[in-house]
């Protein structure tokens, strides 16, 4: 079983925005396998995993805060420092000798993050909003 699983009920219909959860899991699942079986895969696998999702992470983020100021997300502010921690996490992880212990704790953070009510609740909002179209 998979560390996280995607459902149908995170689909937003924004497909930029979905593909960009949806790549995030499977980079999150593939780090979490390369940290629960240290024999599928070495430092070396890991690295390039994990500057993806940390890249994505910081694209998705700017996606996400732009959605949210957008959509008039009442939290916004506060799910705005959410990320800004988490991705001071994921940018410090790389400067340790091991990367793994913390980024065990990003996934953990980001599993949950994704999980709470906060975040059911801005995709259960965009589900009902119907983003601008571009200027003609």
């Amino acid at each position: 079983m998979s560390f996280l699983q995607w459902q149908e009920g995170y689909e937003t219909g924004y497909a930029a925005y979905d593909n960009q959860h949806q790549t995030l899991f499977r980079l999150a699942n593939r780090l979490q396998e390369i940290l629960d079986h240290p024999g599928s895969g070495t430092g070396q696998d890991i690295a390039p995993v994990y500057v993806a999702f940390l890249e994505l992470t910081k694209a998705h983020v700017r996606t996400e805060d732009e959605l949210m100021r957008w959509a008039g997300y009442a939290t916004a502010d506060d799910h705005d420092t959410a990320h800004m921690h988490f991705l001071e996490l994921l940018v410090s992880a790389q400067d340790t000798n091991d990367l793994r212990p913390m980024l065990r704790i990003a996934l953990q953070k980001f599993k949950a993050h994704f999980e709470s009510q906060d975040e059911q609740a801005f995709l259960a909002l965009l589900r009902t909003r119907h983003y601008p179209p571009t200027a003609s």
